[in-house]
């Protein structure tokens, strides 16, 4: 039991008063004399006997009653909890409203959005008027990172609207804290009201500040089952006019029951290209492939569709896309063009390919090329290997082709710079290719299929190598190897730097070191190389992920700017623009307010494409219960934080003994009342 008022207790000094009064009886008596005092001795001494019980009784009553008045003037309490801190005049409350997709869910009185209003209400009621409160949401607007008055807290809180936004657990305390901890003179504790989807309440990561009493206040929503999808991709790097795409998408069941001829939809620039009916196990994903085909060149604008209800958010999956007009490669040669090259990319429409001197070279051209092919050079110059390196670190593509007369260390010293491997001197032994990285987009449709797999006949007619330059690794090398000698050594390998990447081949394009030029193998692998060269966008973004978006090399010209437009609204923003290197990209920041198609454009032309989705982290409505928030919160030695377990009492009632305790000071003037009452009994109908 603890006291608001602990000084008052000296008051129980006055207990001292009606026991004076019972010690010293200053009443007189008079003396009666009677002639034969036998028959009254009995008498006399019963009388006695019951005066002194009497007057006892009235001693406990009256000291009672005096100590009974004097605690309930001390205000007497039994705290919530050993947590609860000492009760303050001023209190200064952070409130978190979660206002997430997920709390569009239906709950027992409408939608768990409208329940954790009111959860809301009740919090702020249960606090005088001269408090000061916060209120958060998930949008983290900085309007709300300040303290205000009940009534400015209420009318911001019916402003609240569902959003997009989805902040951890993490990002929402570290939030509070920022604010509270500036409030050092005040009682401070912090509420987060919130379905507590396991997706974003998991694995806390903040330091905990032990005088701040946090509380959590859990919904629960009826609905626990839906269908989404979560992710797309392409099976092939680059799309091309006329060709047909495979696009793959990956469809969730979030539910306890298996669902069957789930309809799925694939529209490209408002037209329907593909359907599939899916079947999809409980609690798991499928993959379906969805073929297409795109007639004409430039950004293609994408959406998968799938019908579920009542969670709908979710049900469209927006993407963006570019088909390819042509793949422009330069290819840089020491004086003498390669005639491989140009007997394959020559007369091939979708590609362009340009060759040039390296003496001839304008460095300030190279990121216009989507593929850098440097052809057989003699050596690397200074100059050359760093604009070269600066184009692969901005997300650029090299293809290397050793000249039969390299100087080594020039080759070597550039590729040093980009942590890809070296070459050694040649190596003149005879030997064949033997591996191929079946896996690889390179042999992509190459060789025959089985169960969906790739398989190379054991008879397949792979290049003979007659002399090479053999590569040397290192550990920290993002080497991946492509096409493998029966020596142990590579041929053909692709190394990542940077945002770019590099192939190496360790011979020239000449017969007097392989028949590879010969082989039925050169035209799908260079032109393959060629396809994954073009520097690609995501597919699509998220809503509120702050990430940057590359969007190519080129900046606005004079006083024209970029803007992001709504393929179907009107909605229109201008970006921020940030050039790293010779790339350039955008950031949206929380400006983007609903997921869609929208495109890049600059005055009246289109750049590109882009597609933001809602984050699927939502879409998981698995939550966390009471005894998992509890077990949560033991694990990760949270002893400050407490879940609230309300039931059907109002929250209001359940804050206000949080923060005032029981209080008992009620019962101990009930208490002194009867002592009083007792007494003035006693005294009537006790007999002397």
């Amino acid at each position: 039991m603890q006291f608001v008022n602990p000084l008052y207790l000296f008051g129980l000094l006055a207990i001292a008063i009606p026991v004076i009064i019972h010690l010293f009886n200053f009443r007189r008596f008079r003396r009666v004399y009677f002639t034969n005092v036998r028959f009254l001795n009995e008498l006399k001494q019963q009388t006695q006997k019951q005066s002194q019980l009497r007057h006892l009784l009235i001693l406990a009553t009256r000291i009672l009653a005096v100590a009974a008045l004097v605690l309930a003037f001390a205000q007497p309490y039994l705290p919530f909890s050993d947590k609860q801190s000492k009760i303050a005049s001023r209190n200064a409350v952070s409130v978190f409203v979660d206002n997430s997709f997920s709390m569009e869910a239906t709950g027992d009185n409408g939608t768990l959005l409208d329940e954790s209003k009111q959860k809301a209400r009740e919090i702020v009621s249960a606090y005088k008027s001269t408090d000061l409160f916060q209120l958060l949401t998930g949008d983290f607007e900085g309007r709300h990172q300040r303290l205000v008055t009940q009534d400015e807290f209420l009318t911001m809180l019916d402003e609240v609207k569902v959003s997009p936004s989805v902040h951890s657990f993490s990002e929402i305390v570290r939030r509070q804290y920022d604010l509270l901890e500036k409030e050092v003179s005040a009682h401070r504790s912090s509420y987060i009201i919130s379905d507590f989807q396991k997706s974003a309440f998991s694995n806390p990561d903040f330091q905990q500040d032990s005088s701040i009493n946090t509380y959590l206040v859990p919904l629960k929503s009826s609905v626990v089952a839906n269908v989404f999808i979560d992710t797309c991709w392409f099976a092939q790097p680059t799309q091309q006019p006329g060709k047909t795409s495979l696009l793959t998408a990956r469809v969730w069941n979030k539910s306890e029951n298996d669902l069957e001829k789930i309809p799925l939809k694939l529209l490209i620039n408002n037209q329907q290209k593909s359907v599939a009916s899916i079947d999809i196990k409980a609690g798991m994903s499928t993959t379906v492939e969805l073929p297409f085909t795109v007639h004409r060149a430039g950004p293609q604008n994408g959406l998968l569709q799938v019908t579920d209800y009542p969670v709908t958010y979710d049900d469209k999956f927006y993407f963006s896309f570019e088909v390819l007009s042509s793949i422009n490669i330069l290819a840089i040669h020491g004086g003498i063009e390669n005639r491989f090259l140009n007997a394959l990319f020559a007369q091939d429409s979708s590609v362009k390919l340009t060759n040039i001197n390296e003496k001839s070279l304008d460095y300030g051209k190279l990121p216009q090329f989507d593929l850098i092919i440097l052809n057989e050079i003699p050596g690397i110059s200074t100059g050359l290997a760093e604009e070269i390196r600066r184009y692969v670190t901005n997300g650029g593509t090299i293809l290397i082709l050793p000249a039969q007369n390299a100087v080594l260390a020039t080759y070597n010293s550039f590729l040093t710079s980009l942590n890809a491997p070296t070459y050694l001197q040649t190596d003149t032994s005879d030997t064949k290719v033997v591996r191929l990285s079946e896996e690889s987009y390179l042999f992509s449709d190459v060789f025959e299929k089985q169960q969906g797999k790739q398989v190379i006949a054991s008879n397949t007619d792979l290049p003979e190598v007659i002399k090479h330059f053999p590569l040397q690794f290192s550990s920290a090398m993002l080497t991946v190897p492509l096409m493998g000698m029966l020596n142990g050594r590579e041929f053909l390998t692709l190394t990542n730097s940077g945002m770019g990447q590099i192939l190496q081949f360790t011979v020239p394009l000449d017969p007097a070191y392989s028949n590879f030029p010969q082989q039925a193998l050169f035209v799908p692998v260079l032109y393959n190389i060629a396809l994954i060269s073009h520097p690609s966008h995501n597919l699509y973004n998220v809503i509120s992920d702050n990430k940057g978006i590359r969007i190519g090399t080129t900046l606005p010209v004079g006083d024209k700017v970029y803007k992001i437009k709504s393929v179907e609204g009107d909605f229109n923003m201008i970006p921020q623009i940030n050039r790293a290197g010779s790339m350039v990209n955008i950031f949206v920041g929380n400006q983007i307010p609903v997921a869609g198609n929208f495109e890049l454009v600059n005055d009246k032309s289109v750049i590109t494409s882009l597609a933001f989705n809602y984050n699927r982290g939502e879409s998981d409505l698995s939550c966390n219960s009471i005894s998992e928030l509890e077990s949560l919160l033991d694990k990760s030695h949270l002893d400050a934080f407490t879940v609230l377990k309300t039931g059907q009492k109002p929250l209001n009632e359940v804050i206000a003994q949080i923060n005032s305790g029981t209080q008992l000071w009620k019962y101990f003037i009930w208490l002194a009342l009867l002592m009083l009452l007792t007494e003035i009994l006693l005294i009537r109908f006790f007999k002397k």
